[in-house]
């Protein structure tokens, strides 16, 4: 079950978010409560709040959406390592290793000219770390880049402005799954390649064990479109509670595209005109001349 409940004010959504777990409690008192929140400073000030309004906040977790999308690849999928040989710190000091080993390539000039009389290597480390920082985001919000530069594939329009990236994720990826691979027999996974297995598998509306009692989401002013997806194929086994704030105080739901008004009318004055067309006797029609100047 997926739930909508959205208000321009978190004062209004965090007063729904207690009533609900105030007066619809799970049924183990020591099963915790999942609120999925944007950062630690919204997990703080909501733990606050509800403790203003229930008296006490406890056995209640906050976990972070790139935390619990992990989990819920862990849980859902099988061999999924406890933590992603993917993240942020470990590619940053892959690059490291990695990066002047391709500076001599004509894709690499800018970062070659960036990195010249870089003699403490402090230049590397920002940029690696930089780099680390872009592949992550690649790997939530451009997932589909990630699996065409793994096979080989064009990925993004502006890729030409920029070939060294798809080089240096290859060459990143190769690194990782051989160090990986040596140390333990589980695959190193990363998250554009786990969204759509997960999507899949909960989708088969399997019974999946380990899985939250129910979830909440509050206060994510943004979400990657793979989060989302994950979260709706979620609701088809436990509850997910969407808290989202909206930007008006009135009522919009009613607003329509002007474009999409435009197609509409149309349609309309084209289905007019073949009816009218249709009720115009036949012998009217034939009095028309094609040769007619007007």
């Amino acid at each position: 079950m997926f739930k909508l409940y959205h208000s321009n004010r978190l004062d209004y959504l965090k007063e729904i978010l207690a009533v609900l777990i105030q007066y619809e409690p799970l049924d183990h008192p020591f099963t915790a409560e999942q609120i999925l929140v944007q950062s630690p400073g919204m997990a703080q000030w909501l733990k606050l709040e509800l403790a203003k309004k229930m008296g006490i906040t406890a056995n209640i977790d906050f976990p972070l959406p790139a935390s619990f999308i992990w989990q819920m690849f862990k849980q859902v999928l099988p061999g999924v390592p406890e933590k992603s040989p993917y993240n942020k710190e470990a590619m940053a000091w892959a690059l490291m290793t990695l990066l002047p080993l391709h500076l001599e390539k004509n894709e690499f000039t800018p970062l070659k000219a960036y990195l010249d009389q870089d003699e403490s290597s402090l230049k590397r480390y920002q940029l690696c770390h930089k780099i680390a920082d872009i592949f992550d985001q690649y790997l939530v919000y451009r997932p589909q880049w990630i699996n065409a530069w793994e096979k080989g594939q064009s990925g993004p329009e502006w890729e030409d402005q920029q070939a060294w990236q798809p080089i240096l994720w290859q060459a990143l990826q190769q690194k990782i799954e051989s160090e990986f691979t040596t140390e333990t027999s589980e695959k190193p996974y990363h998250r554009a390649g786990l969204y759509a297995d997960l999507i899949a598998q909960l989708e088969q509306k399997k019974t999946v064990l380990g899985l939250p009692k129910r979830l909440f989401v509050f206060g994510i002013s943004a979400m990657a479109p793979e989060y989302l997806k994950a979260l709706i194929a979620l609701g088809d086994h436990v509850e997910v509670h969407l808290f989202l704030t909206n930007p008006c105080q009135e009522f919009w739901d009613d607003i329509v595209d002007a474009k999409y008004l435009a197609r509409l009318r149309q349609k309309q004055r084209r289905a007019i005109t073949l009816a009218d067309n249709e009720l115009v006797p036949q012998a009217l029609q034939n009095l028309v001349s094609p040769d007619l100047e007007l």
